[in-house]
């Protein structure tokens, strides 16, 4: 699920639609939170649907790092990718606002940790715009992302979070303890799956 301040608009004809906020999001919001109600398929499950449907879903879906397809139930799918992106997934089953947000800016996040598994072309506009998303990616560039996260990360708790709540028991335990210095931060790194990682592929 979504952060309920945020809404969908049109970026621009080329583009499309993404994600705007409705009112301003401090960093170390959690801005997106993995839900029951978010569809998960396996590859077989996947390949077995019709073509019609696969086509209409797979502009949305990615692969979470045990490498089944994930669909977002709400308007989080619209997200868009920046090379310099205001908002990071993590590997506590949410997704965190890493810079502030001002009401009418566009959410962005990254899609290097989306396992995209063959290089995919992008022109996010920004003054370090990658050009293309390569798999890899997470390793090149997961340790500045993870600065950005576990510095957010440890806000969390100073700050009204609409959807804390909705964050799984495991989840919400290795949160916990990261905050209070119990637990070890888990590396965006660990969302990394590429097709042959998991038995059966």
């Amino acid at each position: 699920m979504i952060h309920p301040h945020t809404t969908v608009r049109t970026v621009s004809p080329c583009i499309g639609v993404g994600v705007f906020a409705t009112h301003p999001i401090a960093r170390g919001t959690i801005v997106v939170v993995r839900d029951s109600l978010d569809t998960c398929l396996t590859r077989q499950e996947f390949c077995a649907l019709p073509e019609a449907v696969r086509l209409s879903m797979e502009t949305y879906l990615y692969h979470d790092k045990c490498g089944n397809l994930i669909l977002s139930w709400d308007h989080a799918r619209y997200m868009n990718h920046h090379c310099q992106s205001n908002t990071m997934m993590t590997d506590y089953g949410l997704e965190l606002a890493v810079r502030d947000i001002a009401a009418g800016e566009e959410l962005t996040t990254e899609y290097g940790l989306l396992n995209i598994q063959d290089p995919y072309e992008i022109c996010c506009h920004c003054e370090s715009c990658r050009e293309a998303l390569r798999l890899d990616d997470v390793d090149t560039y997961g340790d500045a992302w993870d600065a950005l996260v576990e510095e957010n990360l440890l806000r969390i708790f100073d700050l009204e979070q609409p959807l804390l709540d909705l964050l799984g028991a495991q989840h919400r335990a290795r949160l916990d303890a990261l905050v209070s210095g119990e637990g070890a931060y888990a590396s965006v790194k660990n969302l990394k799956w590429r097709i042959g990682d998991c038995s059966g592929e």
